[in-house]
């Protein structure tokens, strides 16, 4: 969320034009072109559970959050932009000294934020593998040309502010799923 308690609006440019191949990929986002520069516009609503939320008291939370994932999903469709929508897992018990990988069925509210996403990522810090330590999960991809469910770990450099992906051999590199 921005200060003014409204969703942040973000812009992702690429230097150059990205020619019409780029359309599929991108899933009917809207991607212009401006000065020499491809801009791809995106919402980012960050945290969820910031947003003021008017449920009706005769509907259940699993309707609501259904109720307005299909009203963001129409916006993002019918603006041409994407939404991003950070939402938080529920209290995560410890196993022993760690904190288990979340799924998108723990996220705080309802299953609906597994079952109705396009693209579900889950991003996890668990102080005992590192203080530096992230590890990205791709736990649900709608769409085959966007992606795969796959995982990723990253490593913070405080000296230079950026992340940098951790070989898969080295430290036990975050797998897909606990099963990998």
């Amino acid at each position: 969320m921005s200060r003014s308690g409204s969703p942040a609006c973000y812009e992702i440019r690429v230097e150059g034009v990205l020619d019409s191949r780029w359309a599929a990929w991108f899933e009917g986002m809207r991607v212009e072109s401006e000065g020499g520069q491809t801009v791809i516009r995106g919402l980012v609503i960050d945290p969820y559970n910031e947003i003021e939320h008017r449920r009706p008291p005769n509907m259940t939370e699993t309707e609501y959050v259904s109720q307005l994932l299909g009203k963001v999903k129409r916006f993002a469709q019918n603006h041409g932009v994407h939404v991003w929508i950070v939402a938080h897992p529920a209290k995560i018990r410890r196993e022993g000294n760690s904190l288990p990988v979340p799924t998108l069925y723990d996220i705080s509210g309802s299953a609906n934020w597994a079952n109705k996403a396009d693209l579900g990522i889950v991003v996890h810090r668990d102080p005992e593998t590192g203080p530096t330590r992230t590890d990205i999960y791709i736990r649900k991809v709608r769409f085959k040309s966007v992606g795969k469910i796959g995982a990723a770990s990253l490593r913070w450099d405080r000296a230079t502010g950026r992340y940098a992906e951790i070989a898969p051999a080295a430290y036990g590199a975050a797998r897909a799923y606990r099963d990998d």
